[in-house]
C-alpha cells in the first residue's frame, strides 16, 4: 500500500466525486480511479458505493477514512518535526569518537557544553578505526565523529583540529632512557609491541611505515588493541611501544616516554561532521570544541 493511493482514498471520500477529486490533486480521473480499485483489491472489501449519478462510503470505508486522515496527519507531523529539527537545533547530538577523544579530549568540552546546554543529551559511542566512524556519520549513527584525518568522502566536512607526535613508551629502567629521542634503528633489537589492523588501522599502519621509510625491518612480538594494555605490558618490562602524544599526559608507573623521530608526518586529530547538517545544536558544539582545543593541547610541542 502506497501514501499516494490514501492520499486519492481520502479525495474521494471528502468530494465523493471521481471527477473532482481527480481535478483536486492533479490526477486523471481513469488514473484516480485505478488507484481507488488497486487499493480496495488490497484491503479486500469495497470502500464505495457507486452508481454513474451517485458515490458514498461503504461502513469499511467510513472507518478506513478515519485512519487514513490519522496516518496523514502523523507523516504531516513527523515531516514538520524533522524539518524543525535540521534548521532550528537538535536535543541530542550522538558523538562518535576514537580512544583519544572520548578518554582524552572530549570530557573537558562536553562538561562545559553541558553546563551551557543542560538540556542537550550526549550520547558516547567509541569507535577504533577512523574509517568506520565517517562511515557511521553517512549512515546517521552519529552527528559528529572525532577522528584520524584525512578524509575525501563526498558528503562529509572535515577540519583538523591538531597534530601530535608519536613517543615510545619505554620501561624505566630501560637501557634507553638516557637518549633523548628514539628512532626506528634504536628499536631493532627491542621487544615491539603492536597493534592489530582491524582495530587500530592507523597506528598499525604508522608503525610498519615508519621502519619501512628506515630501511629496517621491526620485531613484533605482540600485537594487542587497547593502549592500556600496552602501557600494562610495557610497565611489566615485557616491551616497549609506540603511542600518541596524548597517552603521555597519563603517568603510569614503570612507564616512561621518549619522542619517536619516525621520518613521517605527524598524526592529525580532527572532527567531521556531515555536510547536510545544518543544526545550530551541532554548530554550537563545533564552537566549543573550537574554543577548547588550544588549551587542551597546550603542553604538546610539534616537532
Amino acid at each position: 500500500m502506497e501514501l499516494r493511493q490514501l492520499k486519492c482514498f481520502v479525495a474521494v471520500a471528502e468530494e465523493l466525486h471521481f471527477r473532482k477529486a481527480a481535478e483536486q490533486i492533479g490526477m486523471a480521473q481513469t488514473a484516480l480511479s485505478a488507484q481507488i480499485n488497486n487499493l480496495e483489491q488490497e484491503l479486500g472489501c469495497r470502500l464505495f458505493f457507486r452508481t454513474t449519478r451517485h458515490v458514498s462510503l461503504t461502513q469499511a470505508g467510513s472507518v478506513f477514512l478515519d485512519e487514513s486522515r490519522f496516518i496523514l496527519k502523523r507523516l504531516e507531523q513527523s515531516i514538520e518535526k524533522t524539518r524543525s529539527a535540521a534548521t532550528s537545533g537538535l536535543n541530542s547530538i550522538r558523538i562518535g569518537g576514537i580512544d583519544a577523544a572520548l578518554v582524552w579530549f572530549l570530557p573537558t568540552v562536553i562538561d562545559k557544553f553541558r553546563r551551557q546546554f543542560p538540556n542537550i543529551h550526549l550520547p558516547l559511542t567509541e569507535v577504533s578505526s577512523s574509517a568506520q566512524q565517517i562511515q557511521e556519520l553517512l549512515r546517521h549513527r552519529i552527528d559528529v565523529a572525532f577522528f584520524r584525518p584525512p578524509t575525501e568522502v563526498a558528503g562529509v566536512i572535515s577540519e583538523t583540529l591538531f597534530e601530535e607526535n608519536i613517543f615510545v613508551a619505554i620501561p624505566e629502567d630501560s637501557r634507553l632512557i638516557g637518549k633523548a629521542s628514539l628512532t626506528p634503528h634504536d628499536l631493532i633489537d627491542q621487544k615491539l609491541i603492536s597493534y592489530q589492523r582491524h582495530a587500530r588501522p592507523y597506528l598499525a599502519d604508522f608503525v610498519l611505515r615508519s621502519f619501512e621509510v628506515a630501511g629496517v625491518t621491526p620485531t613484533i612480538d605482540f600485537e594487542i588493541t587497547d593502549k592500556s594494555t600496552l602501557l600494562q605490558m610495557v610497565a611489566k618490562k615485557m616491551g616497549v611501544g609506540l603511542v600518541p602524544q596524548w597517552v603521555t599526559e597519563q603517568a603510569i608507573n614503570g612507564v616512561a616516554y621518549k619522542l619517536y623521530e619516525s621520518g613521517l608526518e605527524p598524526m592529525q586529530f580532527g572532527v567531521a561532521w556531515r555536510d547536510n547538517d545544518q543544526s545550530q545544536t551541532l554548530q554550537e558544539f563545533l564552537k566549543l570544541v573550537r574554543k577548547e582545543t588550544p588549551e587542551l593541547i597546550k603542553n604538546f610541542k610539534i616537532k
